[in-house]
């Protein structure tokens, strides 16, 4: 049976890689995320980085 008391997801790591950027496997530099609505109106993210 588990601790009581203990969690069980690690939030130190959880956070630490969630404040990792994304960076571009061509050059290097952070990626950009935007959000791009196509002409029928559904939204999607979108990662822009060396005309990606």
């Amino acid at each position: 049976m588990a601790e009581k008391g203990k969690s069980k997801t690690d939030v130190a790591a959880r956070a630490e890689n969630k404040s990792k950027a994304i960076v571009c496997r061509n050059c290097g530099n952070k990626v950009e995320a935007v959000m791009a609505v196509s002409p029928s109106g559904k939204k999607r993210m979108r990662r822009i980085c060396c005309g990606e």
